[in-house]
């Protein structure tokens, strides 16, 4: 078990099938204490008791909660040595449509949030560690009506490299992984009133969609030292190698 002895806080994981949840049972797999946290903390205390790990209930778009998360997680685990940021909005406004009211629940989440997440985790990481944020395809690939969601994961994809630089003395790592399309609980609606899946694999070069083990997966090894302890202040592509093409028109 490669992350036996590791603590990890994953932001993201009070759903039922989504990315923070996959990542912390994949993380719990491998050894690590882990700490799960979002909005909603029913479903997280659920978790947590399947896992063996804790809950704490955060609001990303909350800086106050955001300290608080990482403080009461230092508190009842010790240092932090993984942080997932993996909270996030779908926004779909045309530009044509945007007013700063809908601009800006995106921004404080996925942007301000997310920036801050990078202070507070990197705070309780005394001993060093990884910290590791989900990203989209569509920060790379234009679509319409997603100017506000994919700049604010292009923003942070970013950011991460100037983390990176910033943090390098203190042995705290800063990557970003950037999911293709994939069915969670956040885009259910499209899969189900859209035939998604038809219009995508056409331009997937690996020839099927993606599924949340294939981030997990991944996290687990940009978490993991062994493995990935040289790779900072990168954006994985994870989406089947249609970053290299376009999204269905």
């Amino acid at each position: 078990m490669s992350l036996q002895g590791k603590t990890a806080v994953v932001i993201g994981a009070s759903g039922q099938h989504n990315f923070g949840v996959a990542i912390a049972r994949a993380f719990a797999a491998d050894g690590a204490k882990v700490i799960v946290s979002g909005r909603r903390i029913e479903p997280l205390k659920a978790l947590a008791d399947e896992l063996g790990g804790l809950a704490i209930a955060c609001d990303m778009s909350d800086e106050s909660s955001i300290k608080a998360l990482f403080e009461t997680a230092t508190q009842q685990a010790g240092p932090i040595h993984i942080a997932v940021n993996s909270a996030g909005a779908l926004a779909g406004n045309p530009i044509a449509a945007l007013t700063r009211e809908a601009i800006q629940p995106t921004l404080d989440v996925s942007f301000t949030g997310a920036l801050l997440m990078f202070r507070y985790a990197a705070e309780a990481m005394t001993e060093g560690g990884s910290v590791i944020t989900i990203s989209s395809l569509t920060a790379r690939l234009p679509g319409p009506g997603l100017a506000v969601y994919a700049a604010a994961r292009a923003g942070i994809d970013y950011a991460i490299k100037i983390a990176a630089v910033e943090y390098g003395p203190q042995k705290i790592r800063f990557n970003s992984i950037a999911a293709g399309l994939i069915r969670t609980d956040m885009t259910d609606a499209i899969f189900e009133h859209s035939d998604s899946e038809a219009r995508f694999i056409p331009h997937i070069p690996a020839g099927r969609m993606g599924n949340i083990n294939d981030i997990a997966q991944t996290a687990l090894w940009l978490a993991d030292d062994d493995r990935s302890s040289f790779i900072n202040g990168q954006l994985i592509d994870v989406s089947g190698g249609q970053h290299n093409g376009q999204l269905p028109h």
